[in-house]
C-alpha cells in the first residue's frame, strides 16, 4: 500500500511539473517580445523622437541595463524568496513598464519605462531555471533549458513580422499597452497555479540537494556576500560567462537593434522582408537551444558545444559582414548566428557545475550578468560607431559594415573564454576541485 501511494506521489509529481513549467515558460515567451520588439518600430521611433542610432541603441540597451543589474539580486530572490514571488512582481513591474512605454513623449520617458521593462522581466528566466531544478531530474537540465530558450525564442518571432502587422492594425503604442495587459493576466496564472517545488504539495522532492533545496539552515550559515564572493572568486565561472556574454551581445545586436536596418540599407528589401529573415534567425536560435542541451548532456561535455556554437557565431558574422555576395549569403551568415544564440544553454549550465551547488541561483546569476551586460553595452558602441562612420561622410552600407566590426571582435573573445571553460563532464565537480 505504501509503496503505491509512493508510485502514485511520483506520477503526480511527473504531471503537475509540465502545468509549472507550462505557465512560467508563456511569462518566458514575454521577455524575448520585450527584448526585441524596439527593432522592428525603429522608424517609428525616428518619426516620433527623432532618435539618432546611438539613441535607439541606447533605449534598447536600457532593457539590458535593468536586466544585468538584476541578476546577481535574482539569484538571491529564487534561491531565498522562491522563483513564484519573484515572478509574479517582475511580471507587474514589466506590464506598468509596457503601458508607460506606449505614452511616452519624450526621449527620456521612452528611456525610463524601457528601464522598468527590463527590471520585471529580468527575473523570470532564473526562477524558471530554479523551478526546472526543483520539479526536474539533474540530468534532464541542461536539456529542459534548452527547451525552454526554444519556446521563449518564439516571443521573439512574435516580435518581428507579427508585430509589423498589428502595428499597422492598431498603432505601435497600443500593441505595447496590449502586452502589459498580458503581463497581467500572466502574473494572476502564476499566482494561482505556481508551485515552487513538490514539497508545497505534499509530494515528494525531485532533487533537493542540487537546487539549493535541502536544509535551509546550513544553507543560510554563510552569508550572502559571503557566498556570492565565492563564486566570483572561483576562475571557473569566467568562461561560461564571458563566452555566453560575448556571443549573447553581437546576436542580440543582430536580432533586436540594428538587422532589420542593415538588411534593409544592405540589400535594398522591404522591412518585412527584412523582419522575416530575423525571424529565421531566432527560429535557428530555437532550434538550437534544443539541440544544443540534449546534445551537450549525452556528450556529457559542456565544453566541446560551448566551443563550436562560438565559432558558428564568428563564422556567421564574418559571412555578414566581410564577404560580399547576394542576400542569400547573408541569410546563410544569419542563421548561423542564430544557432550561436543557444551557447547559453551549455554555459548556465556549466557556470552552476563549477559552482557550490547550494548556491547554483546565484552562480547562473552571475554567468546571465555578463550575458546582458554585453548585451547592453555591445550595441551602444556599435551605435557609436554608425553615427561616426555617417558624421565622417561614408555611405550607409559601409558605415554599417565597418560598425559591425564591434560585433565581430565581441565573438572573438566569445570562442577565447570557450577554450578556456573547464569542462565537467556534465556534473557539478565543485567539491572535487575545490578541495
Amino acid at each position: 500500500m505504501a509503496s503505491s501511494n509512493a508510485l502514485k506521489k511520483d506520477s503526480n509529481v511527473s504531471s503537475y511539473r509540465w502545468v509549472v513549467w507550462g505557465i512560467l515558460v508563456v511569462v518566458y515567451l514575454t521577455v524575448f517580445f520585450h527584448r526585441l520588439s524596439t527593432g522592428v518600430i525603429v522608424g517609428n521611433l525616428e518619426e516620433d523622437f527623432g532618435m539618432s542610432a546611438t539613441q535607439i541603441a541606447n533605449l534598447g540597451s536600457m532593457y539590458f541595463y535593468a536586466y544585468t543589474v538584476m541578476q546577481i539580486p535574482t539569484g538571491i530572490l529564487v534561491d531565498y524568496l522562491g522563483p513564484k514571488k519573484t515572478v509574479i512582481a517582475g511580471s507587474v513591474i514589466a506590464a506598468a513598464g509596457s503601458i508607460m512605454f506606449s505614452y511616452s513623449e519624450v526621449v527620456v520617458m521612452a528611456y525610463i519605462s524601457r528601464l522598468i521593462v527590463g527590471l520585471g522581466v529580468s527575473v523570470v528566466f532564473l526562477s524558471i531555471l530554479k523551478i526546472q531544478g526543483n520539479w526536474f531530474p539533474p540530468k534532464e537540465f541542461a536539456t529542459m533549458s534548452g527547451v525552454t530558450s526554444f519556446v521563449g525564442s518564439l516571443g521573439g518571432l512574435l516580435a518581428q513580422t507579427p508585430l509589423i502587422a498589428v502595428i499597422g492594425v492598431i498603432g505601435w503604442r497600443w500593441s505595447f499597452r496590449a502586452m502589459g495587459i498580458v503581463s497581467v493576466a500572466l502574473a494572476v496564472l502564476v499566482m494561482l497555479f505556481i508551485k515552487n517545488r513538490p514539497g508545497d504539495m505534499g509530494l515528494p522532492e525531485v532533487n533537493p540537494i542540487l537546487m539549493g533545496g535541502g536544509d535551509k539552515a546550513t544553507q543560510k550559515q554563510e552569508s550572502i556576500p559571503t557566498q556570492l564572493g565565492k563564486i566570483v572568486k572561483n576562475p571557473r565561472i569566467w568562461g561560461p560567462a564571458i563566452a555566453f556574454g560575448a556571443t549573447n551581445g553581437a546576436m542580440l545586436l543582430f536580432t533586436g537593434t540594428f538587422g532589420v536596418q542593415y538588411l534593409v540599407t544592405t540589400y535594398a528589401i522591404e522591412k518585412t522582408a527584412a523582419a522575416n529573415i530575423i525571424s529565421l534567425t531566432l527560429l535557428c536560435t530555437g532550434i538550437s537551444c534544443l539541440l544544443a542541451g540534449t546534445i551537450s548532456d549525452r556528450m556529457k561535455s559542456r565544453k566541446k558545444p560551448m566551443i563550436g556554437l562560438a565559432l558558428l557565431g564568428l563564422i556567421g558574422w564574418v559571412s555578414l559582414v566581410f564577404i560580399k555576395g547576394p542576400l542569400s549569403l547573408a541569410i546563410a551568415g544569419a542563421l548561423l548566428i542564430g544557432f550561436s544564440g543557444s551557447i547559453g544553454v551549455v554555459c548556465w549550465s556549466n557556470g552552476q557545475e563549477v559552482c557550490d551547488p547550494k548556491v547554483s541561483g546565484m552562480a547562473m546569476s552571475i554567468v546571465n550578468v555578463f550575458g546582458f551586460l554585453f548585451a547592453a553595452v555591445v550595441p551602444v558602441i556599435c551605435g557609436k560607431v554608425l553615427d561616426g562612420n555617417m558624421a565622417a561622410g561614408m555611405d550607409a552600407i559601409s558605415a554599417f559594415k565597418g560598425a559591425f566590426m564591434v560585433p565581430v571582435v565581441s565573438v572573438v573573445i566569445s570562442l577565447v573564454f570557450a577554450f578556456l571553460a573547464k569542462e565537467t563532464g556534465a556534473k557539478n565537480i565543485y567539491h572535487e576541485t575545490s578541495n
